[in-house]
């Protein structure tokens, strides 16, 4: 571990990394409860007298056996939906709400820093090296969707997170951040310190953040038999405390899963597997103050922006949905990875 040769070069290179660090946005994990909702939102399966799936996607059903003769849909959504019924499906209660509540650990990878000072154009700082970061996200989001057809269900989005983690930063050397702000820290001339080559690893520095999120999408559902699956597709925007502008995601996570009757008055459970497909690539910028030595309390701004993204892309999961009745349901699921595992719980009412 190298240290610096001046105190004003440890000073600068502690507001540094500090400063950065107090505004990043490290991302958040809203998406996934918000994308898994949507699923258990369309997570009702189809009733034992569904017909063989003939390549068109749904249509989906209740927990419940269809009527003898079809009912008349009395409903404005989903569209489409008597001549569904008319087929001897009995769909579901085409409204939702629901609460999702998420808890995982993602890792992230900054990069490609660049700084200015005061009106100065941003310039790259490559001297500046961050390592892999392992970021915990707490999230509770409600859902509100409907059945627009009935092989798709639409949603939107609404919550809160928290994160927390911890960030290595390390600096190639003094003399570089000499020479990349002009500055003198005691590296110059022709006898520099025996520090000013040495690589400078700051201490380990801690990142908190809370925030709000807001998004929406779709899911697409389907049956064959037993067999049933279905496609949410999520898209995330976070307005996080320590950022000046937003990060926006996307979330992809295809489910397959059997549907198993437990007989009259419990509903249906549909364990599952599936993979989650989560793409996020901010470009983050910002200032802060680094106070001048000897100046009296005079402040010197300095400009950032930064790149942040996930580290991979894909996971796995599993989990299963309980749907109760025509109103209630659960679900509970797990993501598991190298880069990303984390528990979701959700609880939905349809009407």
């Amino acid at each position: 571990m190298g240290v610096c040769g001046g105190k004003f070069g440890c000073t600068l290179a502690s507001w540094l990394a500090g400063a950065i660090l107090g505004y990043l946005p490290l991302s958040v994990h809203a998406w996934t409860a918000g994308g898994s909702g949507g699923a258990a939102a369309a997570t009702a399966s189809p009733d034992t007298q569904s017909g063989p799936y003939r390549g068109i996607v749904g249509p989906v059903g209740s927990t419940e056996t269809p009527p003898a003769e079809p009912a008349q849909w009395d409903r404005a959504l989903p569209f489409f939906a008597q001549r569904v019924v008319d087929k001897g499906y009995n769909l579901p209660n085409p409204y939702d709400i629901g609460y999702s509540y998420y808890n995982g650990y993602q890792r992230y990878q900054l990069s490609d820093l660049a700084v200015s000072a005061s009106n100065n154009p941003l310039r790259p700082a490559n001297f500046v090296q961050f390592q892999q970061s392992r970021i915990r996200n707490v999230s509770n989001q409600v859902q509100v969707g409907a059945w627009l057809f009935p092989f798709m269900n639409v949603y939107g989005i609404v919550g809160n997170v928290e994160g927390s983690g911890s960030i290595d930063i390390s600096f190639s050397s003094l003399a570089d951040l000499e020479r990349f702000f002009g500055i003198n820290v005691g590296c110059a001339g022709r006898r520099p310190g025996p520090n000013c080559s040495k690589p400078i690893k700051l201490p380990t520095q801690q990142a908190n953040y809370s925030g709000h999120t807001y998004g929406g999408g779709f899911t697409l559902v389907g049956t064959y038999k037993q067999l049933f699956f279905s496609l949410p597709v999520t898209y995330t925007v976070a307005d996080i405390t320590m950022s000046e502008t937003p990060v926006k995601s996307i979330n992809i996570g295809p489910r397959v899963g059997w549907n198993i009757r437990l007989g009259h008055g419990l509903g249906l459970l549909t364990p599952y597997v599936g993979a989650t497909y989560f793409h996020t690539h901010a470009t983050i910028t910002g200032h802060f103050d680094v106070p001048l030595p000897d100046s009296g309390g005079q402040t010197s701004r300095l400009n950032y922006q930064i790149g942040e993204q996930v580290a991979g892309y894909w996971s796995g999961s599993f989990g299963a949905s309980w749907t109760i009745n025509r109103s209630f349901g659960v679900l509970l699921e797990v993501g598991y990875g190298y880069n990303r595992n984390n528990v979701i719980a959700t609880g939905f009412l349809r009407f």
